[in-house]
C-alpha cells in the first residue's frame, strides 16, 4: 500500500505544479483587456507578459511574491502574492499613465527638450550595450502566425508544394511554435542556446525547430533592420518630442516620441522612454514600415540587478501584406534571470555613479572606483563633456565614440582573428517528447485557443501525412521521367545514387544558349557542368562548351576543369583549354547579350573579337593566413578575325564598323597571328583577416585593413615558337566598408609599367573598365563610365584610382516621393593617367537598388582639368 500510495503521489505531482502559482487578466479602467502587458516577478528576476486576450500565468513554489504589472501608456502595478499550494487568481487593473511635465528652459532656436535627453542616451548608448559582463536565463519563446488572406494563384502554387513537400498552409489557420530554452550570454556577443522542450505547428517545420533568442537590441548602432534611435546619426532621421514623464519609485522615467523626418523604411516611428539621469532605455514601443508590411517592437527593461536594466519582455508583431498574401506574425520572450555579473572592467561614468539611487549599487560603485587606476585624458575628457548639462551634436558624437572606444579595450586585447560562432544552439535529449500537461505547467504565457488548436489538429495532419506518403512516393515515380523531359529545354540536374556526381545540363533554349555578333553571325552552343564531390573539402568541376558559329561555319568548344583541396588554404587548380571567340578586352568588356541586341537593333557591334586556341593552367594557395599566391601559365595561339555578316532585325542598309578595336597604340603587329606563351604570379596579402571555420572549411570575413596585391606577368620569346616578348609589373591596393543600412565607403587605387612590350598581342595590353554603352549590366563601382571600351588601353605605364560613398541618404532620397525606397544613392570619382592620356577625372552620382537590382546614374569628365563630357548610364546588377 505504501508503495501505491507513492506511485499515486508522484503521478499526481505534475497535476499539483500545474496548479500552483497566479493567474487572471490584465485590463485597463474601461474593463478592456491589455494585451501583451509586462509581467516581472521580482524575488525570481523572472519576466513575462500576457498574452493577446491579456491573461496571464505563472508558476511559483510556495512563498511571498512582490508581482510588478505594467504596460506601455499604463501605470505601473504592484502586488504581494502568497503562494502555498495553491492557484492564486488576480486579475489587475491598470490606470492610464499620468505624464508630468518639467519646468524646462528654453533655448534660442527653440530645441525641443526631447534634444538633451537623447543626446546624453545616444552618447551612453556604447556603455550600456557592454555594461552587463554575463548572465544566464530561463526563455520562454513563442511565435504564432495568422494566415489571413491567400489569393488563389498563390493557394495553387501552395498545393503544388504541398505534394513535393508535404507543406500545407491553409487560410484563416493559425500555426504556433513554442520552446522553453536556457542562455548563457557572455559579452560581447556570445549566447549558447540550450533548448530544453519545443514543439511546433508551423507548416513545413519539425518539433526541433526554435526561433533564435531576441538579441536585438537599440544600443546596437548598426541595426539590419532600420535605423536605431539612439545611433550616432539619428538627428539625421528622427525628430525627436519631448512628452512629459512619470515616476516609477524613485525613478523618474521620460516619454519621448520618435519621428521620421522623412517616409522611409528604413526609420522607426513611436516611442522611447529613457530613465532621467541614467539614460538608460526603460522601455521602447516602435514601427518599422517595410516593403513587405508593418513590424512593431516592444521591449520592457528592468533593473534586474543593481544598476544592470536588462530587457525583461519581448514583442515582435508583424503583419505582413505581400503578392495578396496576408499573415500576421507575433513572436514573444519570457526572461528569468540568474548568474547576472557587471563589466566590472567597464569603467562607470561619474556622472552615473553619482545617480545609483540604491545604497548597496553605490556602496559597491564605490568599491569599485577606489580600485580604478587613474582616469586617463580620455576618460578625462568623458567626464567633462558628461558633466555638462547641454550638449551639443558635435560633442554628443564625440562623446559617443569616446565611451565607444573606452568599452572596446578589453574586447580588443588579444583579439583573435579567428570568428567562432556566438550564438550556438543545442538540443536536450527528447527534447520533442513532451505532452501538454508539461506544457500548462511551464508555460508564463498562456495560449490562445487558437494557438491551442493549432497544436490539437497537429496530430491528425501527421496521421493524415503518412496515410499518403506512399501514395507521393509512386507519384514522384511516375512524374520523374516527365521532369527529365522538361528539363532539357529549361536545363536539368542528374545526381548520382549516392548524390557524390551532379551532372547539370543548362537546356536547349535561352539566351545563354543563343548569340549573335558581326564576326560568328548568329552561334549556338550547349553547356554540361559535372560537380563530383571526393567528400565535403575535396571538390572537381568540369565545364565542357560546344559552340556553332554559323557565319564562320565553324565549331567552338572549351573546357575547363578545376579541383579544390586543401580547404584551410584555400587550394585550388585548373586546367582548361580551347578553340573560342574572344573579346579583346576580356576582363571588362561589354555583356555579349547585350551586344546582341545593340547589333541586331542598332546595327551597333562594340565588341572586338579574335580567335584564341589556347591550353592554360592556374593554381592559387594561401601561403600564410592573409596572404595568396596566384600562378598561371598558358600557351595560346591568336588569329585576326573579320566581319562575316552584315544581318540584322533593323537598319539593312548599314554596314557594321570593322572589327578593329579604336586604339591609336595598335600596330598590325599587335593583331596579327602569333603565339604567346604566358607565365603570371600574383601575391595578395590582407592583414590581419578575420576568418571562420565552418566544415573545415575557412571562411574569409574580412579585415579593416587593405588588399594589397603585386603582379607580374611576362610573355616568353622563343619557347615552342613563342612570338611573345614583354614583361609587366602592377601594384594595387583596395578596400570596402561596409556599416549600418546601406553604408560603404569603396576605394582602390593601382598603377602598372610595362618593362618591355617588344611584341605581344592587344589582348596582353592593360585594359580598363570601361562602359561605353549607356545601358550596361556592371556595377558602377571602380569603372570609367564615360570612356570608350579599348580607345584608352595601353602597353607603356599607367595609375588609376577610383572612390565610392553608399548611403540611404545624400540627396534625391530626401524628397517626400523618394524617402520610403529602399534606393541607395551613390558619389564616384575615377582618375586615369597615362602616356596618351594623361589626367583623366571622373564624378558621378547614382541611385543604386532601384527594383533591386536598377541602378541609374549621371557622370561627368574631366581632361586635365577642362570639361571634356557627359553621360547617362542604366544598368542592372544583382550584385549592386
Amino acid at each position: 500500500m505504501t508503495k501505491i500510495y507513492l506511485v499515486g503521489v508522484l503521478l499526481l505531482l505534475p497535476l499539483l505544479t500545474m496548479a500552483q502559482g497566479v493567474k487572471g487578466t490584465v485590463n485597463d479602467e474601461e474593463g478592456n483587456s491589455i494585451p501583451f502587458a509586462t509581467i516581472y516577478v521580482k524575488e525570481t528576476t523572472t519576466g513575462t507578459t500576457t498574452n493577446g486576450l491579456g491573461e496571464y500565468e505563472i508558476q511559483l513554489p510556495n512563498g511571498q511574491y512582490t508581482i510588478i504589472f505594467q504596460g506601455l501608456g499604463f501605470q505601473k502595478t504592484e502586488v504581494s502574492v502568497n503562494i502555498n499550494g495553491n492557484s492564486v487568481t488576480h486579475n489587475i487593473t491598470l490606470k492610464k499613465q499620468e505624464y508630468r511635465i518639467k519646468e524646462v528652459r528654453v533655448y534660442s532656436g527653440g530645441e525641443d527638450p526631447a534634444y538633451p535627453i537623447m543626446r546624453k542616451a545616444i552618447s551612453l548608448a556604447p556603455y550600456y550595450q557592454r555594461q552587463t559582463e554575463q548572465y544566464k536565463a530561463e526563455v520562454y519563446l513563442k511565435g504564432s502566425l495568422l494566415m489571413k488572406k491567400i489569393p488563389k494563384l498563390v493557394q495553387k502554387m501552395m498545393k503544388a508544394e504541398v505534394n513535393d513537400n508535404e507543406v500545407v498552409i491553409e487560410e484563416g489557420k493559425t500555426y504556433t511554435m513554442e520552446s522553453m530554452n536556457n542562455i548563457e550570454f557572455k559579452a560581447p556577443d556570445n549566447y549558447q542556446h540550450t533548448v530544453i522542450s519545443s514543439r511546433s505547428t508551423f507548416p513545413g517545420s519539425n518539433d526541433e525547430d526554435v526561433m533564435g533568442y531576441i538579441a536585438y537590441s537599440f544600443y546596437e548602432p548598426h541595426q539590419d533592420m532600420a535605423i536605431s534611435p539612439l545611433a550616432p546619426n539619428a538627428f539625421a532621421h528622427y525628430k525627436f518630442v519631448y512628452e512629459g514623464f512619470f515616476y516609477e519609485g524613485e525613478v523618474a522615467v521620460n516619454k519621448i516620441k520618435v519621428v521620421p523626418k522623412r517616409k522611409s523604411q528604413q526609420t522607426y516611428s513611436g516611442y522611447i522612454y529613457i530613465v532621467d539621469n541614467l539614460w538608460n532605455i526603460h522601455s521602447i514601443d516602435v514601427t518599422n514600415n517595410a516593403f513587405f508590411g508593418e513590424i512593431t517592437i516592444k521591449q520592457v527593461y528592468a533593473p534586474v540587478k543593481e544598476r544592470s536594466w536588462l530587457p525583461i519582455s519581448h514583442r515582435f508583431i508583424v503583419k505582413a501584406s505581400i503578392f495578396g498574401v496576408k499573415a500576421d506574425f507575433r513572436y514573444a520572450g519570457s526572461v528569468k534571470y540568474s548568474n547576472i555579473q557587471l563589466n566590472t572592467s567597464l569603467p562607470v561614468p561619474n556622472t552615473l555613479m553619482q545617480q545609483y539611487a540604491a545604497e548597496e549599487a553605490a556602496k559597491k560603485a564605490a568599491e569599485q572606483a577606489d580600485k580604478v587606476e587613474e582616469p586617463t585624458r580620455q576618460q578625462q575628457k568623458m567626464e567633462e563633456l558628461l558633466a555638462k548639462e547641454e550638449l551639443s551634436n558635435r560633442e554628443m558624437i564625440k562623446l559617443s565614440r569616446l565611451i565607444e572606444k573606452e568599452s572596446r579595450k578589453e574586447e580588443e586585447k588579444d583579439q583573435s582573428l579567428e570568428i567562432k560562432n556566438t550564438y550556438k544552439i543545442t538540443h536536450r535529449k527528447d527534447s520533442t517528447k513532451r505532452d501538454s500537461a508539461y506544457w500548462q505547467a511551464i508555460r508564463p504565457i498562456p495560449l490562445t485557443s487558437d494557438e491551442l488548436r493549432s497544436f490539437e489538429v497537429k496530430d491528425s495532419i501527421q496521421l493524415a501525412t503518412m496515410q499518403t506518403d506512399t501514395l507521393k512516393k509512386a507519384q514522384k515515380k511516375r512524374s520523374a521521367f516527365s521532369k527529365a523531359s522538361g528539363g532539357f529545354l529549361s536545363g536539368h540536374s542528374f545526381y548520382a545514387n549516392d548524390s557524390s556526381t551532379r551532372i547539370t545540363y543548362h537546356g536547349l533554349i535561352g539566351l545563354s544558349q543563343i548569340d549573335f555578333n558581326a564576326v560568328d553571325g548568329w552561334n549556338y552552343q550547349q553547356k554540361f557542368t559535372i560537380r563530383h564531390e571526393f567528400d565535403s573539402l575535396h571538390k572537381l568541376r568540369i565545364d565542357p562548351m560546344l559552340q556553332y558559329a554559323f557565319a564562320r561555319k565553324k565549331i567552338l568548344w572549351s573546357t575547363d576543369a578545376s579541383y579544390t583541396f586543401a580547404p584551410l588554404k584555400h587550394g585550388r587548380i585548373s586546367v582548361s583549354g580551347g578553340q573560342v571567340s574572344k573579346d579583346f578586352n576580356g576582363q571588362y568588356g561589354i555583356d555579349r547579350t547585350l551586344n546582341m541586341f545593340s547589333s541586331l537593333f542598332f546595327k551597333d557591334h562594340y565588341m572586338k573579337l579574335y580567335q584564341k586556341d589556347y591550353a592554360a593552367i592556374n593554381g592559387s594557395f594561401d601561403l600564410i593566413h592573409g596572404m595568396r599566391v596566384h600562378l598561371a601559365a598558358s600557351y595560346s595561339w591568336y588569329q585576326q578575325l573579320q566581319n562575316n555578316t552584315n544581318w540584322s532585325v533593323l537598319e539593312q542598309d548599314k554596314r557594321y564598323a570593322d572589327n578593329i578595336p579604336d586604339n591609336e597604340l595598335i600596330t598590325p603587329v599587335h593583331l596579327g597571328d602569333q603565339t604567346d606563351l604566358f607565365t603570371s604570379i600574383e601575391i595578395s596579402y590582407t592583414p590581419r583577416m578575420r576568418y571562420r571555420i565552418y566544415k573545415g572549411q575557412k571562411l574569409l570575413y574580412g579585415s579593416k585593413y587593405p588588399t594589397f596585391k603585386l603582379n607580374y606577368q611576362k610573355g616568353i620569346n622563343g619557347v615552342f615558337k613563342s612570338d611573345s616578348e614583354y614583361d609587366i609589373l602592377r601594384a594595387s591596393a583596395a578596400q570596402k566598408k561596409e556599416w549600418g543600412i546601406f553604408n560603404a565607403f569603396n576605394w582602390q587605387v593601382e598603377g602598372g609599367y610595362f618593362l618591355s612590350n617588344k611584341h605581344m598581342h592587344f589582348s596582353r595590353f592593360q585594359h580598363f573598365n570601361t562602359s561605353e554603352v549607356p545601358f550596361n549590366f556592371k556595377s558602377f563601382e571602380n569603372a570609367f563610365m564615360l570612356l570608350d571600351d579599348y580607345r584608352h588601353s595601353t602597353n607603356d605605364w599607367f595609375a588609376k584610382a577610383h572612390v565610392s560613398y553608399t548611403t540611404p541618404y545624400l540627396l534625391l532620397k530626401f524628397l517626400p516621393g523618394l524617402s520610403n525606397r529602399l534606393w541607395t544613392e551613390n558619389l564616384y570619382t575615377s582618375y586615369l593617367t597615362q602616356p596618351q592620356f594623361k589626367n583623366y577625372l571622373e564624378v558621378g552620382y547614382s541611385m543604386n537598388q532601384i527594383f533591386l537590382i536598377g541602378s541609374a546614374g549621371i557622370f561627368a569628365g574631366f581632361e586635365d582639368g577642362s570639361y571634356a563630357r557627359w553621360g547617362v548610364r542604366v544598368g542592372i546588377n544583382i550584385n549592386n
